[in-house]
């Protein structure tokens, strides 16, 4: 199966040092989809890789065939991918405004109907819990329903290197079971999921959100 891994940060000042700690929690979850028994592949998603412009318009808002190319990629990419992995820090007891504006581009028809994993991280020893709490509300709404494990990691400097390596080896097997124990509730529900939406096109049970939030409204 295929996963995106949406990096949640474009910070570029310090403390902390460094700035983008993402950075290495986005790769510790890249090796440990990619390296894991089932050989899954992987590509992370960078906020800074995408000039979003000052204006916000979303996938969707585009006429026609107007949609720039690497919006329309992303699109694309998301649609087929069977999973996400969400890497957020923690800003004012909520997730990274880098992630949500990048997810906000897009409608939930394109996430809907597959598994995401909830992946915060600090500089301090909380290992953004809190964030990872307003996550579930949020990536729920975008249809990619949340699993429930989470992986927070505290002190992500200390923990992880540059590279994404447990620093410790000693501890390296334990971090290893920890993220195993979350990205295998994804695989399991990601491959159910797959399964199932081959036998069964879900949006031809429900209309998607494609246009605007009216779609949801109540009749009347």
């Amino acid at each position: 199966m295929h996963f995106l891994i949406f990096l949640g940060s474009v910070r570029d000042s310090t403390p902390p040092s460094p700035p983008r700690l993402g950075v290495r929690v986005a790769r510790a979850c890249y090796d440990s989809v990619t390296e894991s028994k089932a050989s899954h592949s992987a590509e992370i998603i960078d906020p800074l890789d995408y000039d979003l412009g000052g204006i916000f318009k979303p996938h969707f808002a585009y006429p026609g065939r107007d949609v720039p190319n690497a919006l329309d990629s992303l699109a694309k990419r998301i649609q087929a991918a069977d999973g996400y992995v969400m890497v957020s820090p923690e800003y004012n007891h909520s997730m990274s405004p880098a992630l949500a504006h990048l997810l906000n581009h897009f409608g939930s028809s394109l996430f809907s109907y597959k598994p995401s994993a909830i992946v915060t991280y600090s500089a301090g020893q909380w290992g953004g819990a809190r964030a990872a709490v307003a996550m579930r509300t949020f990536l729920s709404e975008l249809g990619c329903l949340p699993v429930s494990a989470m992986i927070q990691i505290p002190r992500a400097r200390d923990v992880l290197e540059e590279n994404g390596k447990v620093s410790n080896e000693e501890e390296a097997s334990e971090w290893e079971a920890y993220f195993d124990r979350t990205l295998q509730q994804l695989y399991w529900w990601a491959d159910a999921t797959r399964e199932h939406r081959q036998k069964v096109d879900p949006h031809s049970l429900v209309r998607p959100f494609q246009r605007d939030p009216s779609q949801r409204n109540a009749p009347g």
